[in-house]
This record gives structure tokens, sequence and C-alpha cells, in this order.
């Protein structure tokens, strides 16, 4: 009984270490961490300065650094360098200048959850993805599709001026 009791005590201690300990700990709760601040975290915008492919590979995916532009509301803006495979950020095409929807902790701003792309990128058909000559070129159906991206909130006003006068040069 004694040795049981003893066995028991040093499973309970080592378990306690494991989550106690630097290394251990950070492993076993970032899963937790991470859904921690789904729940909980700060709502805010970043944008991507800067991606970089690491050496580094988990389940043959590899995983980015990543230099976000932090927009917390009523804070000035800050950069953060996080590390992630973006499997989870349902984004078609992650390049610098990509607005994503992120959660931040509010006790250390330098950790935070990329949820998903502000606008989201589900293409209608594979011709969206890459321009070509098949694409329709007619002037009048690009300005009511533009339009109406503008009025869905897919694009921003100034996105919509934007291409709006590059249809219009090229007419």
């Amino acid at each position: 009984m004694t040795l049981f009791l003893i066995g028991c005590l040093l499973l309970l201690g080592f378990g306690v270490a494991a989550f106690v300990h630097p290394k251990w700990g950070r492993f076993f709760s970032l899963r937790w961490t991470t859904h921690h601040l789904r729940q909980h975290g700060i709502p805010a915008e970043a944008t991507i300065l800067q991606l970089e492919r690491t050496l580094m590979q988990i389940n043959r995916r590899h995983v980015y650094d990543i230099l976000l532009d932090v927009k917390l509301p009523g804070r000035p803006a800050y950069q953060v360098w996080h590390k992630s495979r973006m499997l989870d950020w349902n984004a078609f095409i992650v390049e610098p200048g990509l607005r994503l929807k992120v959660k931040v902790d509010p006790e250390d701003p330098q950790r935070l959850v990329v949820l998903e792309p502000v606008t989201p990128q589900r293409p209608l058909s594979i011709h969206d993805l890459h321009p070509g000559p098949d694409r329709p070129s007619d002037p009048v159906k690009a300005l009511k599709d533009l339009q109406s991206m503008m009025d869905n909130g897919l694009i921003t006003p100034d996105e919509y001026a934007r291409k709006k006068a590059e249809i219009l040069a090229r007419l």
C-alpha cells in the first residue's frame, strides 16, 4: 500500500513538473493557450509585413516566421514576430499586405492567435485565382462585379476606387 501511494505521488509530482517546467509546460499548455486566446483574447487586426519560411517542418508542413503589424483598438500599432504553419487561416493566398483578424493576449500583447483574413478569400471559380486571356474583359460587367463586392463588404471604398480607375483606364 505504501509503495502504491509513493508511486501515485511520484506520478503526480512529474505531472505537475511537466506543466510548471518552462520547456515542458509550454509544450503541454500551447494548445490550451491557443484555445483560451480564441475565447478570451482582445479582437484586433494585423497586416503581414514580412513572411519567411523556416527550416522547421511539422507533419511535412513548413513553419513560417511572420512579421505582423498589429492594430488594437485604442492603442498604437506595434509589430510582432509570429511562428505559424498557417493551416487554419482560411486563406488561399498568404503574402505581405494580407490583413488578418487576430485575438491578442491582454496580459502579453506579443502573444496572439490568427483567426482568418479580414476579407474572405473564397474564389467562385478557378478562373478567379489565375488571371488569363480566357477571363471576361467586359468593363461593364467588371464594374458591376466591383460594385457588388463593395456592397457586400468584400473590398474597401479605397480598393473600389483604385480598381474602378484601373478598369476605366483599360477603355
